[in-house]
């Protein structure tokens, strides 16, 4: 390590195991807010620049020339699983020994501690637990698999408030939240009884993360018998795959508690609202991932063998998953959301014992992942080359960062 690596992990690492002194939820929420607001407008002129420049020759395209610029397809793509042109690391290093870059531009947890966007850390036991938490107007939402006194079950957690100097059991709900694309709404899931079963309702709470506090989330009742769960917000509301019995579908919920199914997705894996499309696994070929319209179902995008996953903030790229048997880790790749084109593998770093997971975009089209091992944990960041950096230190314990919820 050289020497500017060794002070900027000393740096770093003070950070992390420095004490802060407590800061009000209601201060914490405001600044993050205003960084969302921010970065909104940021991608609406990205984006509204993107349409203006489309004319310009493919060379910015990731420094490739512009003969081999991907272009838009004028059909149904069914993007390859491989993808010679992709860019690959040549050789994994362990955790330690990767450089140090900057550090994560989203919220994430270590240990105990919820770390914003913006610096504010706020400590309590039930983020010790957790495995992914998302902030409301009146606190932090935190998934702390199994419910209380509950024995496992699928895709169920215990659902927590964190609010100033303490927290509230809420009841059992989905393991995961949902954000909107610009990161101001939320949405979860939590059931009227525990444990979920076929006699169990729910209900469904949404709302902007600013006035949620005030006036109090949305609320649509969920059928008797159904289990939800809450993977994005588009135009037309919340995102949910919903199992009832041995039939899963996908449905959007609008705030009035009408549903729309959309047929073209077996299991939906992201959504984009500025595009206004959802990702997922095709419902004629589950093996399949699909990018479809939200509002028709129309399938825009195939990718054979793996599963799609989180959109870009601009919307320009998706995530895959490609499972592997034994126990080598899935394979993690970026692809055009356009196309179905591969940009990118995200290949594991540290070499054998590795695990990646959690991938998720960052807000500068770079992608963070949370690498455990028998060495330790931490969040590295991937660019669109296939470079990997570490965002954070190397915390000893196995299993100690984790990364909020993302759209």
């Amino acid at each position: 390590m050289n020497p500017e690596d060794l002070l900027t992990e000393t740096l770093h690492d003070r950070v992390e195991r420095t004490d802060y002194p407590s800061t009000p939820l209601s201060a914490v929420a405001g600044r993050a807010g205003a960084i969302r607001a921010r970065r909104r407008r940021t991608t609406v002129l990205a984006a509204a620049a993107a349409v203006a420049v489309v004319v310009v020759p493919g060379a910015v395209w990731l420094g490739r020339s512009p003969g081999s610029s991907p272009q838009p397809s004028q059909s149904l793509s069914s993007g390859p699983s491989t993808d010679p042109t992709a860019p690959t690391l040549a050789e994994p290093l362990p955790l330690s020994a990767l450089p140090l870059g900057q550090k994560p531009g989203i919220d994430y947890l270590v240990g105990d501690t919820y770390v914003t966007m913006s610096g504010d850390r706020i400590t309590d036991a039930v983020f010790g637990n957790a495995t992914t938490a998302t902030p409301v107007r009146d606190g932090i939402l935190a998934s702390v698999p199994p419910a209380p006194g509950l024995m496992a079950q699928d895709g169920i957690a215990g659902t927590y408030l964190v609010s100033d100097a303490h927290h509230q059991y809420l009841g059992c709900g989905s393991d995961r939240f949902a954000m909107s694309t610009d990161g101001v709404q939320s949405a979860y899931w939590l059931a009227d009884s525990c444990p979920v079963a076929d006699t169990v309702a729910g209900a469904l709470y949404s709302g902007v993360d600013n006035t949620m506090g005030e006036s109090g989330p949305g609320r649509v009742v969920t059928p008797v018998g159904t289990q939800v769960t809450p993977v994005g917000i588009v135009q037309q509301g919340v995102v949910t795959d919903v199992v009832h019995g041995p039939a899963e579908s996908v449905q959007v919920v609008d705030s009035s508690g009408h549903r729309s199914p959309v047929t073209g997705l077996a299991r939906a894996g992201g959504s984009d609202e500025n595009h206004d499309v959802l990702s997922g696994q095709l419902a004629s070929d589950v093996n399949t991932g699909a990018i479809v319209d939200a509002a028709t179902g129309a399938v825009q995008v195939r990718v054979p063998g793996w599963t799609l996953g989180q959109f870009s903030s601009d919307g320009r790229y998706v995530l895959g998953d490609q499972p592997r048997n034994g126990p080598t880790s899935d394979a993690i790749a970026v692809f055009d959301a356009r196309t179905g084109h591969k940009v990118a593998d995200l290949n594991r770093p540290g070499g054998p014992g590795v695990t990646l997971g959690q991938p998720a975009w960052d807000v500068d089209d770079t992608v963070l992942a949370v690498a455990d091992s028998t060495e330790g944990s931490t969040i590295v960041r991937f660019d669109l080359q296939g470079h990997v950096t570490r965002a954070t230190s190397v915390s000893h314990a196995s299993g100690a960062y984790r990364l909020a919820t993302r759209p």
